[in-house]
């Protein structure tokens, strides 16, 4: 690698770090604007409801993206001929409709099974558009192309339109359906103008949906990266919903509130991860010894950064929930203080799994571990939340992804011991 190269690599990293970093931050930090004028115009039924579909939606997305935005993006990456790059994209678009047309049974148990929606079943339509959208949204294309300033901004429009909208339609709790049909049409152009573009640029004209051989590709090759996600989800967004089939609409307001704030401090630790790898894929195969390096450079730059978020965290909680929530979700301050110490287990998380397994391909590693980890997730937070609610389910993500930090770090050292030896 040249000196000239690796600064243009350099650039283009830092570009796709601030763009993917804008495009989540404003994702995440959009709720909280909608929360300030929600919690005071909402029932207390009204706004668990919509937290807890906005976690519906949140896990949903995750099936339907189903790690293309890892899988994908590094297919496209490392290749340079438009042909190829074409029969990738429309591979995975494909699969990303199989994909949401399975997800129809999540929208029949949630009109039909869940107490939750049972008020409001419009609300259980807008959980399900609202996530097939996300996950079908090409955000992969533009990453591994490294033109994400498109997204950023169709983001940043999307969440203004949505503010306005807000304060100008949502007036009382009599408006409540109004935004779901806001949200809807938001997310509904954001992906179009994507997808478009991607077709455009890459002259695909129509997908001929009957090729499912040609999505079942694209799942075949992202099933591993799919596996770490879905399992992961297990122990992260799903607790939510998890949550809201076992105990109160007060205790889920008050997880999925304070999970929300733990996520928007995860946002620029977990896009520069996603940004790095392309460039950790490439050094795989054009400068192992720098790879080596820069790994052990990452790692302490993710758990230092987790690290610093803890105390600033305990110290805003009072604050954000007496200003942000008006002090009307109980138990907020001391659920955000126990869940700031998953911040830098995610973060090491993150970077372990990414920067070493799915860059050498040792996916399968991380899904013995995600697998072992999901069901005892499940069985930990349905009798902890049962019993303590809200903070149950919030030591029960503590617990599991420090459990799994441990775990992966035992692997890649028992990893390097026996490279070592055999050296």
């Amino acid at each position: 690698m040249t000196l000239i190269s690796f600064f243009e690599a350099k650039q283009s990293i830092g570009k796709n770090i601030t763009y993917l970093f804008i495009i989540q931050f404003i994702r995440l930090l959009l709720p909280f604007v909608l929360l300030r004028v929600l919690i005071k115009v909402l029932t207390s039924e009204q706004f668990s409801v919509y937290i807890y579909t906005m976690a519906c939606a949140t896990w949903l997305s995750t099936f339907v993206e189903y790690g293309f935005n890892t899988s994908a993006t590094r297919r496209i990456a490392s290749c340079d001929n438009l042909e190829a790059r074409k029969e990738i994209i429309i591979q995975t678009q494909i699969a990303k409709v199989l994909l949401s047309t399975i997800t129809l049974v999540f929208l029949a148990w949630s009109t039909l099974g869940m107490s939750v929606f049972s008020p409001y079943p419009e609300w259980a339509l807008t959980a399900w558009l609202i996530g097939v959208l996300i996950g079908i949204t090409p955000t992969y294309y533009f990453q591994a192309t490294s033109q994400l300033s498109l997204p950023a901004l169709l983001e940043v429009g999307g969440g203004l339109i949505t503010i306005a909208g807000v304060f100008l339609l949502i007036d009382d709790s009599s408006d409540f359906p109004l935004l779901t049909i806001l949200l809807i049409l938001v997310r509904l152009v954001i992906w179009k103008v994507l997808e478009k573009k991607m077709y455009v640029e890459n002259e695909v004209r129509t997908l001929r949906f009957y090729q499912i051989n040609k999505g079942i590709l694209a799942l075949k090759d992202g099933w591993n990266i799919f596996i770490i996600q879905a399992g992961s989800s297990i122990y992260t967004t799903f607790n939510v919903v998890l949550l809201g089939g076992v105990s109160t609409a007060s205790a889920v307001a008050t997880y999925g509130s304070s999970e929300r704030m733990i996520r928007v401090s995860l946002v620029f630790i977990n896009q520069v991860s996603m940004a790095i790898f392309p460039w950790f894929n490439k050094l795989k195969h054009t400068d192992p010894i720098k790879l080596f390096k820069m790994r052990r450079v990452s790692i302490l730059y993710f758990a230092t950064g987790g690290l610093f978020i803890i105390p600033l965290i305990w110290g805003l909680s009072p604050l954000i929930s007496d200003i942000l929530f008006l002090g009307n979700i109980p138990d907020l301050s001391l659920n955000l203080r126990v869940m700031a110490f998953v911040v830098p287990a995610i973060a090491i998380n993150n970077a372990l799994t990414l920067q070493f397994f799915t860059v050498d391909l040792n996916e399968h590693l991380v899904i013995k571990i995600i697998l072992t980890a999901a069901p005892i997730s499940i069985i930990l937070g349905y009798f902890l939340s049962k019993n303590y609610g809200a903070l149950g389910m919030a030591t029960t993500w503590v617990g599991i992804e420090w459990a799994i930090v441990a775990m992966l770090g035992f692997l890649i050292h028992y990893q390097h011991k026996y490279r070592t030896l055999n050296s």
